[in-house]
């Protein structure tokens, strides 16, 4: 940018209006709006017009100036822009403590690493804070930095030690105290390991810390040591504790599914089969879909064998397998169908109904399928940066358009973009965009049609037209990005531009690249979540499989007691329960059971005599 208006200047094209005060307050106003229409774009370039602007040097120094390149470090992050925006909040970080941008600065980078994972070059960047005054928040959040950075780095003793310096009064109190429960649970020190995950769960102290310290993440991290909690107790056989940490996690949770479910395990070990029923029955009260729902169908069965009612077990096994046999067979189909899977898991991310995506399966099936599927949380971070990857290629094929006009504007008088760059006025992203979803919409066609069994002709026409379509794309990929205007680069502004656009086709390239690597990895991910599903379906298939012969063999014993009762001349309680005459009355009748021979009441005056 310094170049830029260096060139400018030499053209006298640079800005001709002062910046004041006045003017710079007026600008972060504008820009707040712009931020709360969620325009982002023209958001950072404001902010970048407004910050590296020469004039901005005598207001960089203070409140407003810090002000502004903290909304630009902001703005660059929440656009994926993460190292342009270190660039700008590493300009805060040596102010004086007390000061808001340079602890606001910290958190803000703070954030950065964790939603990258790449935590080393933040370190290197937070090295700028100074070490004296700093407040407990701030020495927080560095703190914890290390610990995950030692933790991501196979160091859990570094990463303990880290954690051991987060106090109260940070917003990652919570998380250092339960990951370095977690370490102990690791090492084989369970109790120490309870201990700390005391501190997270106990209901008095979330009550005292929370409203002041903790962010949106507390609550989450809160139900998660009450599961952990619940699961060193069932480790350690203590059964009763175990239901005791499970039942603190509250019903507004998304874990209490979990917890119901694994506290009803624990019952069940215990041989407590009364509670783990009535914990199994509040659990389908909820009525809502988990990934749980498989496991619990046969804990269920299995806890009716324990009961000995082998006609419900027997009843519910069998519904197990007549429901899940199709899951496992569409999980099977789905393993080979990559884009079917990848529909299908994106709605199970989102939220969204599994049916209305096209799979292959039957509505029941992909709901079914969507609850049940245990997705590796890289699948989450990888679909993430695709979207902010896409957008990003969406905005540099723009630029690249822009400096191709503006190349052309300086060695020409006045020329304009050509047409033929895109069909109707359209750039190639919007082309590219508006095949893709045509073909998607031609694939859902294809396999309506395949489902209704529709004649072969009109079946081969679609798949014909969805390869055309296809083989177009790759096409448009292979040729995508135009070429840069040719001349040499240099420090006037035709080289200027000249440089940014041969460095955005480099880009472009390389996002291409990256993007390719990344739909790869997703895939593979997903792959294996459906593998796993399918695995575990064919696991529980073969248990209600066996639960049946073990409902057979129990009903069969139940009958030879019987028999062996009768021959020793002791009725069965069905027989006794036929001798009693309330049985054989109409509901018109009443049965006044005998009471003796003495009525007291009948005798008037006689009270109490005997």
């Amino acid at each position: 940018m310094a170049a830029y208006n260096r060139a400018l200047a030499e053209r006298r094209l640079e800005a001709s209006e002062p910046l004041t005060p006045a003017l710079v307050g007026e600008r972060l106003l504008e820009v707040q709006e712009l931020s709360g229409a969620g325009r982002r774009d023209e958001v950072i370039g404001a902010l970048v017009r407004l910050v590296e602007s020469p004039r901005f040097a005598d207001f960089a120094d203070g409140d407003q100036g810090h002000a502004a390149v903290f909304a630009l470090g902001d703005a660059l992050a929440s656009a994926g822009a993460h190292d342009p925006a270190r660039g700008y909040l590493r300009r805060l970080l040596p102010l004086s403590p007390s000061d808001t941008y340079a602890r606001r600065a910290v958190r803000r980078l703070a954030e950065i690493a964790l939603d990258t994972e790449v935590i080393a070059p933040i370190l290197e960047d937070l090295k700028a804070v100074p070490a004296a005054g700093q407040p407990e928040e701030t020495r927080g959040e560095i703190a914890y930095l290390n610990g995950r950075a030692r933790e991501l780095a196979g160091d859990a003793a570094g990463a303990f030690k880290f954690y051991a310096q987060v106090t109260e009064k940070s917003r990652f109190w919570a998380q250092a105290v339960y990951l370095s429960g977690l370490i102990e649970v690791e090492r084989g020190r369970l109790k120490e390991g309870e201990n700390l995950f005391c501190k997270v769960a106990d209901p008095a102290r979330s009550e005292k810390t929370a409203p002041f310290f903790a962010d949106a993440n507390f609550f989450a991290v809160r139900d998660l040591a009450r599961l952990a909690l619940g699961r060193v107790a069932h480790e350690q056989f203590r059964f009763d504790d175990a239901r005791y940490y499970y039942y603190l996690v509250p019903q507004d949770s998304e874990r209490l599914a979990e917890a119901l479910y694994e506290s009803a395990t624990s019952r069940y070990e215990k041989r407590d089969y009364e509670s783990a029923r009535e914990l199994l029955d509040e659990l389908k009260a909820l009525g809502v879909r988990h990934r749980y729902e498989d496991e619990a169908w046969i804990l269920s069965a299995y806890i009716d064998l324990a009961r000995c009612h082998f006609e419900e077990a027997d009843a519910a096994l069998r519904g197990f397998i007549a429901t899940y046999e199709p899951v496992r067979d569409a999980a099977r189909k789905l393993s080979n169908d990559d884009r079917g899977l990848l529909r299908l898991l994106e709605a199970s991310r989102l939220g969204s109904d599994a049916a209305a995506e096209s799979s292959g399966a039957s509505a029941d099936v992909a709901r079914t399928i969507a609850a049940l599927v245990r997705v590796d949380s890289r699948y989450g971070t990888i679909t993430k940066r695709l979207a902010q990857l896409d957008q990003e290629v969406s905005g540099l094929r723009g630029s690249m358009g822009q400096l191709d006009d503006l190349n052309r504007t300086l060695a020409t008088t006045g020329g304009v973009r050509p047409a033929s760059e895109g069909l109707g006025g359209e750039g190639p992203g919007e082309v590219s965009a508006r095949a893709r979803a045509e073909a998607d919409g031609v694939r859902r066609q294809l396999e309506a049609l395949e489902q209704a069994r529709a004649p072969a002709g009109e079946i081969s026409a679609l798949r014909g037209k969805l390869d055309q379509i296809e083989a177009a794309l790759r096409h448009t990929r292979e040729t995508a990005a135009p070429g840069a205007t040719g001349g040499p680069a240099g420090p006037d502004l035709g080289g200027l531009l000249r440089s940014d656009r041969a460095r955005a086709g480099d880009l472009y390239a390389a996002a291409q690249a990256a993007r390719a690597k990344l739909v790869e990895a997703r895939t593979a991910l997903a792959k294996d979540a459906v593998n796993r599903l399918k695995l575990r379906l064919s696991r529980l298939l073969r248990r209600a499989r066996l639960g049946r012969i073990e409902s057979v063999l129990g009903r069969k014993r139940a009958l030879e007691l019987e028999v062996e009762a009768l021959a020793a001349g002791v009725l069965p309680q069905a027989a006794l329960d036929s001798l009693e005459a309330p049985r054989y009355l109409k509901d018109s009748e009443e049965y006044w059971p005998f009471e003796g021979d003495d009525w007291p009441d009948e005798y008037v005056g006689g009270e109490g005599l005997r």
